[in-house]
């Protein structure tokens, strides 16, 4: 790598990734990495040209039209063997799936309120089925109903046991709201 980063769970989530991606790209198949924000993908997909040099494409809403139609060329030529986007990338016509991720799962916004409604990680999650392969959920704080399916034991439950630098955890306390209601918002 030409630059250093300091370590963080950022950067710890993001070597992982990188280093799934390249097994799969080892065994000829490829990946998708879904972001939540734009903003998050250029960071990304910045690294990740970095590790995968031209077999990185990206996918999001702010590429013009035509931007859009060259990345969409390159990934239906198989010129590369990552995507990197927000929820719409899921729609990219990349074959030969190995792995899909979703970064930050928890956040709302892989939902689409616009027409057509679609839920990215559901759309992914069919994809993974259709080519075996397996769907990767990140997040620090994962959406309650994903945590759920981990300890009810339908999906695996990856979990970092200790925090980037040794950084102590927070206190936390768990508070009954139904013994203890809400008051004015607070």
């Amino acid at each position: 790598m030409s630059k250093k980063w300091g370590i963080s769970s950022r950067r710890i989530a993001l070597l992982c990734e990188q280093e799934r991606i390249d097994g799969v790209i080892k065994k000829g198949k490829t990946a998708i990495l879904l972001v939540p924000e734009i903003t998050l993908t250029m960071q990304i997909v910045n690294r990740f040209y970095e590790w995968f040099g031209s077999d990185v494409a990206i996918f999001h809403s702010a590429l013009s039209n035509g931007e859009k139609y060259d990345e969409y060329l390159k990934i239906m030529r198989q010129e590369v063997k990552v995507v990197v986007g927000t929820r719409s990338a899921i729609f990219t016509p990349l074959k030969n799936i190995g792995i899909i991720i979703i970064d930050e799962e928890h956040d709302g916004s892989y939902k689409s309120d616009m027409s057509p409604k679609y839920d990215a990680k559901e759309v992914a999650d069919r994809i993974c089925q259709i080519y075996k392969a397996p769907l990767l959920l990140g997040s620090a704080t994962p959406a309650i109903n994903t945590y759920y399916k981990a300890k009810m034991g339908k999906i695996e439950l990856l979990e970092m046991k200790k925090r980037a630098k040794n950084a102590t955890m927070p206190d936390i306390e768990i508070i009954d709201l139904i013994d203890n209601p809400i008051k004015d918002g607070f």
